[in-house]
């Protein structure tokens, strides 16, 4: 008995079976064309952002996946996580992330304040960065008391 095609087959040597899949196909090929392009034309030019990235977007995605693994109820989830960014790792990534840390941590004062001003409760600002209400309160503390040794 013949069947009926469902449009995703494969033709022979990996061509697309149907008209509408090679339309998508070139459609999104001449897309992604036209980024690189775009993008490169804004480097060129100076753009250190030609793509229009956000400025900590691959750690949020690391961060995320992370997170995700170790919530996997898979056993292997975490281990497969942890050599795969061991493969995609360069010590000087590691070096760079444990910069990024440490500036970051010495900024927290100045972070937190500022979202305290802005009308966040040291609870909202815990529960976007991970640190306890307390220590929040510390570091906005130990930033006014900073700022106030500055004025004199």
């Amino acid at each position: 008995m013949d069947q009926q095609p469902t449009g995703n087959e494969q033709g022979t040597e990996g061509e697309l079976a149907t008209a509408s899949d090679r339309l998508v196909a070139d459609v999104l090929g001449l897309f992604n064309q036209y980024e690189r392009e775009t993008a490169a034309a804004r480097a060129a030019k100076g753009d250190t952002n030609p793509y229009d990235l956000a400025p900590y977007e691959d750690v949020h995605g690391v961060t995320n996946e992370y997170e995700a693994a170790r919530a996997s109820k898979d056993p292997g989830a975490l281990d497969q996580f942890l050599d795969n960014l061991a493969e995609d790792f360069h010590l000087d990534d590691v070096r760079a992330l444990r910069m990024a840390t440490a500036a970051v941590q010495a900024a927290m004062g100045r972070i937190a304040l500022a979202a305290r001003v802005k009308g966040m409760s040291p609870d909202q600002i815990a529960a976007e960065t991970g640190y306890t209400a307390s220590r929040i309160t510390q570091f906005i503390r130990e930033e006014k008391q900073r700022r106030a040794a500055g004025d004199q």
